[in-house]
């Protein structure tokens, strides 16, 4: 087997060889479209989180498919998270690549490549998966048991959303007790993903749909505690529930992520954070009022919220694909060659955008961080990870 880790030394090497000539710089100078992290900003967000969860029985386990970068992570877990979440098999190697032990793949890992892979990931880290079907636990325990390897599993419980996860207590119950009798599987708990709360308006609304989706999550681990199953953890919640989920007395861990970095849909709905990832642009036309900006659908996530710009109260009139079209008005003062600022609609469709964050310290790139495994590629952990 070739060295699993050969991917994230490879892509550490790229970023330096094409975008580390820029650390040093004026962040103001750097080429756009830009994205570029207030480094002072996104330490204020983690003791922020961190004093949010303080007293709870939640921990942090950050979900990381926001931001890609295992730069980040390490930092989210020195500040005191448990570890991560990811969405796929190839987040959690580049992760684990970069010297995360503990990392959560919050999905359901299908088909049989991704299987094998995470069975042989399961060598190098701490590694559990989401499951809500017995054919995947029957795979993912063959596969365990070929590579001597143990994998745990948390049961996905659906608890609202109508995506993945088992629809009652009982079948949960079954999964469960199926899982824990798996070799190469030790049941872990519960996972509850309350996303159809995420979104709501209505603060009084959110508590009530959020702590009642919680509760049905906390049933059936009260079910399998009930059998004597190992079942001890409960995870779920995100960024737009942080401060409900993560108040829960019976979850255990806390998947936000979005808060590391904020957007403008969770700036609509929570407090408490700083807004820490612009995209830096160039003005590159105006006409009178109209502001033509070098940033479209391809640098920045217009996803659930249009793009504003930083510090101004304009609304774009449309977003291309290379460029921004803003109407402003006689407050705007910014002429052709002029840096602007703009806020994600949202933050993980604008980082899957580029290849790298600059990371920015008193107005000066202080480091360049790999956006690592970017896209729906696998990185080349498929190969890295599996003989032949």
């Amino acid at each position: 087997m070739s060295d699993w880790r050969e991917p994230w030394r490879l892509a550490r090497e790229r970023v330096t060889d094409l975008y580390g000539r820029h650390v040093g710089e004026p962040a103001d100078a750097l080429p756009t479209p830009a994205l570029v992290v207030d480094a002072e900003a996104l330490d204020r967000n983690l003791a922020a989180m961190n004093a949010a969860l303080a007293g709870q029985t939640a921990r942090l386990r950050p979900h990381t498919k926001v931001q890609k970068s295992p730069d980040i992570a390490l930092r989210q877990i020195a500040a005191g998270a448990v570890g991560v979440a990811v969405a796929s098999v190839w987040e959690a190697a580049a992760m684990a690549a970069a010297g995360v032990s503990d990392v959560l793949i919050a999905n359901q890992v299908v088909p049989a490549d991704k299987v094998n892979a995470a069975a042989a990931l399961a060598a190098h880290v701490s590694l559990t998966v989401a499951v809500d079907d017995a054919r995947n636990i029957e795979a993912l325990s063959a596969a365990a048991t070929r590579a001597g390897t143990e994998i745990g599993v948390l049961v996905e419980v659906d608890v609202g959303m109508g995506r993945c996860g088992a629809r009652s207590g009982p079948e949960a119950l079954r999964l469960a007790e199926q899982a824990h009798a798996a070799p190469g599987l030790r049941l872990k708990g519960v996972q509850a993903y309350e996303g159809h709360c995420m979104l709501v308006p209505d603060r009084d609304k959110r508590i009530r749909m959020a702590t009642r989706a919680m509760d049905t999550a906390a049933a059936a681990l009260a079910l399998m505690r009930d059998q004597g199953l190992p079942a001890s953890t409960l995870s779920g919640g995100g960024t737009g529930t942080y401060d409900i989920t993560g108040r829960h007395p019976a979850v255990t861990e806390l998947q936000a992520g979005s808060y590391v970095f904020m957007d403008a849909m969770h700036g609509n709905l929570v407090s408490g954070f700083e807004i820490s990832l612009t995209v830096l642009t160039t003005v590159v036309a105006r006409h009178g009022h109209t502001v033509i900006l070098d940033a479209g659908r391809k640098s920045v996530g217009i996803d659930f919220v249009s793009p504003p710009m930083l510090g101004h109260d304009y609304t774009a009139r449309y977003f291309a694909e290379e460029h921004a079209m803003f109407d402003t008005d006689e407050r705007f003062g910014a002429d052709v060659g002029d840096r602007v600022r703009l806020v994600s609609g949202y933050a993980p469709t604008t980082v899957n955008l580029h290849d790298v964050l600059y990371a920015v310290r008193g107005g000066q790139v202080e480091q360049v961080w790999p956006v690592f495994p970017r896209g729906a590629g696998h990185g080349g952990f498929l190969t890295a990870l599996l003989p032949g």
